[in-house]
């Protein structure tokens, strides 16, 4: 569809060049316009933007705004606001630049190609077949030999070659099956990265330090910025971790359909009967799951219920403008604002631990080896409880494929990838360094039933390398720009 757009696009162009050419001096204010002598435009790298191009770009675009403006024509005064003559400058050495481009590329352009695309324009038929009269007329009557019209075509053909480069990307259907394969062949893994820093909290602090720090005067300005980089948390609105079903429409079908779902629901079975019939699309995936939220995050409705609700109970449908819903309400935090006076102990420990630089050495060191052994004995109950006291970022039961190469949002390098694809079902690796425990533990090899069709991967293969060739040809053509000998002349625009 893309090309044959374009296609259409550069016929309307070509056609519309020749309807214009001929109105080229009948705008207000613009048959006062000349252009000087013979001389040229500019010069991009020696080839010549000449006086024709000119005009008829500038016609064109006149000619545009006018119809923009309702047929009325611009004015010599409009013409300089808008800063007509100066884009079409700009434009007209782009397209040298590409030309010349081009022609160092090998894209040449044959005197055959040249006149076939003129056979195949429209204008110049009669009766469907190519007119030499009609050619010639056309060309006389605006001001063109043929050379010099053959010299536009093949500038024309030369610059759709040198897009093509850019615009046309090919996947073959044995590529697209390898992707297939690279997704499918996944395991299931467990991982646990954690920083040196974040095992600060872990760090032992004594009252008497404590005691110390919050004493010493210089200190306050410390403990008042750090209270403020932890407000949210000491000046905390109720929050609500819940999950939902639900069932879209306003209709008796609706709410009968969610009422029979309702009564097979337990806090239990709430998020596999969730993944199975919700009608939210994200729901499906995770089991229901909306995480934390405070008031002002779902529509007034449903936070009445889900804020009235006690931890571990299960609505009643409730009816909002997306249909209806039942609501599990998992877990409840209450408001709470504190001082700073009154957690600039807490604060001080937080500072004071950030300090012990020797202690998170031996600690990094000390809790590597405690989680890998919390990951071969699969205790995952105690690895949450470290996730939650040194902010961790830890995955259970993850699936990991060949083409993704990620554990959730830890993307490996193809080294670290290679050997956890070449690893035996309960190996445990170690991705970390100096300042980080990087542990994943490999669970099980599987074959991931993957549901996505062939063109639908196609389609997103192309659309990626169709960003990478825009980004591509933006690049080239700044190179171009910054090493080409440009040259202006004002005198004649």
């Amino acid at each position: 569809m893309k090309n044959a757009f374009a296609s259409k696009m550069s016929y309307f162009i070509l056609t519309f060049i020749f309807l214009i050419i001929t109105a080229s001096f009948l705008f207000s204010g613009y048959d006062k316009f000349s252009l000087g002598g013979g001389k040229n435009v500019a010069t991009v790298d020696g080839t010549p933007v000449s006086i024709k191009e000119y005009q008829v770009a500038l016609s064109r675009q006149i000619d545009f705004y006018s119809q923009m403006l309702g047929g009325k024509g611009l004015t010599q005064k409009q013409i300089e606001e808008m800063g007509i003559k100066q884009s079409i400058i700009n434009g007209l050495v782009q397209q040298k630049l590409v030309g010349n481009a081009a022609q160092k590329m090998g894209l040449a352009i044959s005197l055959d190609e040249i006149k076939n695309e003129i056979k195949n324009l429209q204008y110049f038929k009669r009766n469907e077949q190519f007119d030499v009269n009609t050619y010639r007329n056309v060309l006389q009557a605006n001001g063109y030999t043929p050379t010099q019209f053959e010299e536009l075509i093949g500038n024309d053909l030369k610059q759709k070659k040198f897009d093509e480069l850019f615009n046309s990307t090919i996947v073959s259907e044995n590529f697209v099956k390898d992707v297939l394969n690279f997704k499918n062949t996944s395991i299931n893994v467990h991982a646990i990265k954690i920083s040196r820093q974040s095992l600060a909290p872990l760090v032992s602090v004594s009252e008497q330090e404590i005691a110390t720090y919050v004493g010493k005067a210089e200190n306050a300005k410390a403990l008042e910025a750090a209270y403020n980089e932890n407000l949210s948390k000491y000046n905390q609105a109720e929050e609500v971790k819940a999950r939902h079903i639900l069932i879209k429409g306003d209709d008796e079908k609706a709410l009968e359909k969610i009422k029979a779902i309702k009564s097979k629901l337990t806090p239990k079975n709430f998020s596999s009967i969730a993944s199975k019939e919700t009608e939210d699309p994200s729901g499906k995936n995770n089991g229901g799951d909306l995480g934390w939220f405070s008031a002002g995050r779902m529509v007034p409705a449903f936070e009445k219920v889900a804020f009235g609700l006690t931890p571990g109970k299960i609505s009643e449908p409730v009816k909002t403008e997306f249909g209806y819903h039942v609501i599990l309400v998992e877990d409840k935090k209450a408001a709470k604002k504190q001082t700073l006076d009154s957690v600039k102990n807490e604060l001080a420990r937080l500072l004071i631990q950030k300090t012990k630089a020797q202690d998170l050495d031996q600690l990094l060191k000390t809790e590597q080896e405690r989680v890998l052994n919390l990951l071969k004995e699969n205790k995952l109950a105690d690895l949450d409880v470290l996730q939650k006291k040194v902010d961790a970022q830890f995955f259970k039961n993850t699936d990991v494929n060949q083409y993704d190469q990620s554990i959730g949002q830890l993307t490996l390098s193809p080294k670290e990838a290679d050997e956890l694809f070449k690893s035996p079902q309960g190996a445990t690796l170690n991705f970390g360094n100096a300042g980080t425990i990087f542990l994943v533990k490999v669970n099980a090899a599987m074959q991931l039933q993957d549901k996505k069709v062939e063109d639908q991967l196609k389609t997103e293969i192309n659309s990626q390398g169709q960003n990478l060739s825009r980004k591509t040809r933006e690049e080239l053509m700044k190179v171009l720009n910054n090493n080409a000998k440009i040259v202006t002349n004002p005198s004649v625009i």
